[in-house]
């Protein structure tokens, strides 16, 4: 967010989030030690009241908010800008789904982004695919590869290289992860790997690696984004059922497909609404690619030309004729 407004001659105000500031914090000494940033253009406010954020979201004095975060907070922030008319830009949550089809030569290989995914920083990321889609006519094979692969991901202290996932940002997220598990058990999903926090850690709050089994899209578990280590395995029928599933959720963020046919797989990913779709493990974050979401999974985009375009406004200038 930083680079494309200093290069479109905005100045900034960086507040990082309450529960993580020293990132943020870290890359103000940064620009104040190590650049030639004149005073004031970049600034960094660190605050566990929710008052300055809404400071920030109603002063006249900003002319647009760029936020990263829940869909709950971005609902908040679309309220509070409305006042002054803000530019806003939001990336949200999301409940993105892959999509194995029935044709994939190795389903191991074709569910291992989504196995892999969940437990990547803890599986706190937005974009992650949270929901596993596998054709019934291969369900149990590809259930025991995403299973057997989950089981086997080393986790806990992050510092230690030989661990593929770390803990939850705080207890209160930790717990509330693991009261929406309870609640999917309760609803008929079937735990597979994991399920639960796990309470070996003398420091840290740990949730064990999950995969839960027999997911239908109505459960909470399955629409709800839950934001840690926890995969909710669906089965479907055929490729327009899988579309329907994919696209029956209030978020839009990414998600991908595999499949054997790449032509059949590039149909797939246009019909789902979302504003990234991985095809075959294509990678698609990067600095030149726009990045966001659709539905409520956020306003605009981030990176690439389109990203740098959110910081800019346009104006025409008219003059007489020669």
């Amino acid at each position: 967010k930083i680079a494309p407004a200093l290069a479109a001659g905005c100045t900034v105000v960086l507040k990082p989030a309450p529960d993580t500031p020293w990132t943020g914090l870290a890359l103000g000494r940064l620009a104040a030690e190590h650049t030639d940033l004149p005073p004031g253009v970049l600034n960094v406010v660190t605050a566990k009241d929710k008052t300055i954020g809404e400071v920030l979201t109603t002063s006249p004095d900003v002319d647009m908010i760029s936020f990263t975060g829940s869909t709950a907070v971005g609902r908040r922030i679309m309220e509070a800008g409305a006042a002054t008319i803000k530019r806003i830009f939001l990336e949200l949550g999301g409940k993105s789904a892959h999509i194995v089809l029935d044709d994939v030569d190795d389903i191991a290989t074709a569910s291992a982004a989504a196995a892999f995914g969940i437990c990547t920083h803890g599986g706190q990321g937005c974009a992650t695919s949270t929901r596993l889609l596998l054709p019934r006519s291969r369900y149990q094979e590809g259930l025991d590869a995403v299973a057997a692969m989950v089981a086997s991901m080393p986790y806990g202290d992050p510092q230690e290289p030989g661990n593929l996932t770390g803990p939850i940002v705080n207890r209160a997220q930790l717990e509330r992860m693991d009261a929406m598990v309870k609640q999917g058990i309760a609803d008929g999903a079937k735990v597979v790997v994991g399920g639960g926090i796990a309470t070996q850690f003398e420091k840290g709050f740990y949730f064990q690696p999950t995969v839960l089994a027999d997911v239908d899209n109505s459960m909470a578990i399955a629409r709800d984004e839950i934001f840690g280590p926890v995969l909710c395995v669906i089965p479907y029928e055929d490729d327009d059922d899988a579309v329907r599933i994919a696209n029956d959720s209030i978020f839009g963020l990414s998600g991908g497909v595999s499949s054997a046919d790449r032509e059949r797989a590039l149909k797939v990913a246009r019909r789902i609404r979302t504003g990234t779709m991985s095809v075959n493990g294509g990678l698609w974050y990067g600095a030149d690619v726009p990045f966001g979401g659709y539905k409520q999974s956020g306003l605009g985009r981030e990176m690439g030309v389109a990203g740098f375009e959110e910081y800019l406004e346009l104006k025409t200038l008219a003059t007489p004729a020669d």
